[in-house]
């Protein structure tokens, strides 16, 4: 689909930048005593258009990319680097059950918050009763992620507009990167059953259109920064 720019950048221990609080180091540190010389915590996510973070005690691989964290042996999948970058490892005991939970700006949140930027050609967005409707629903699709490259729908700038019929049902404008797209079908369905939870809609329709063409111009300033275009 998109040019992947970033994203096959060489895989090294430098270019993961992760991070980790006190509480998951001091839980990690716990659940790797003891253990024998060498396992550490594997690092993973499972790719998709909800691409989510995993993680386990375990041996390390040919395949991963060693890495310290405040003392914590990591083992990161090397597949999952563009989605690790500036990754955070947080210890949530405010949840039932407490656990582990990755965080950064290449996967999607629990919350979900607005989009701090638009895109540079913005979509017509209609003013009026479904504006706040729009806002959960934009929040609620920055957690849609192209399959194939670490980035949501939002920031990649496939989403061209609203239309709202007067019995409140939706239909969504929206391209995709390529017009030989695999994953087309999929992403329309995931789309329609995020915008129906978010927006309440009783009716959502997806039209992918091709006019006007997508170009990287269309993402957001933070897109355009991470596949460097900006």
């Amino acid at each position: 689909m998109a040019d992947e720019r970033g994203a096959t950048e060489a895989k090294s221990p430098a270019s993961i930048r992760l991070r980790m609080d006190p509480a998951a180091r001091a839980a990690l540190a716990a659940a790797l005593a003891g253990r024998p010389s060498g396992f550490g915590v594997r690092l993973w996510v499972e790719r998709g258009m909800r691409p989510h973070a995993q993680m386990m005690l375990d041996h390390p691989s040919v395949r991963d990319i060693p890495v310290a964290i405040d003392g914590v042996p990591m083992l990161v999948d090397e597949a999952s680097v563009s989605f690790l970058r500036d990754a955070e490892v947080r210890y949530r005991s405010d949840v039932q059950p407490a656990g582990f939970e990755v965080v950064g700006p290449f996967l999607p949140s629990r919350l979900a918050s607005p989009p701090a930027e638009a895109p540079r050609e913005a979509p017509d967005v209609p003013s009026g009763p479904h504006a706040p409707a729009e806002e959960r629903l934009r929040a609620a699709l920055k957690n849609v992620y192209d399959p194939e490259i670490p980035m949501n729908i939002v920031d990649l700038g496939l989403l061209y507009g609203f239309a709202w019929a007067d019995d409140g049902a939706l239909t969504i404008r929206m391209t995709m990167t390529s017009p030989g797209c695999p994953a087309v079908d999929e992403l329309v369905r995931e789309v329609e059953t995020t915008a129906r939870n978010a927006a309440g809609a009783p009716q959502v329709k997806v039209e992918i259109v091709w006019e006007p063409p997508w170009s990287p111009e269309r993402m957001t300033e933070f897109a355009r920064r991470q596949f460097g275009y900006a």
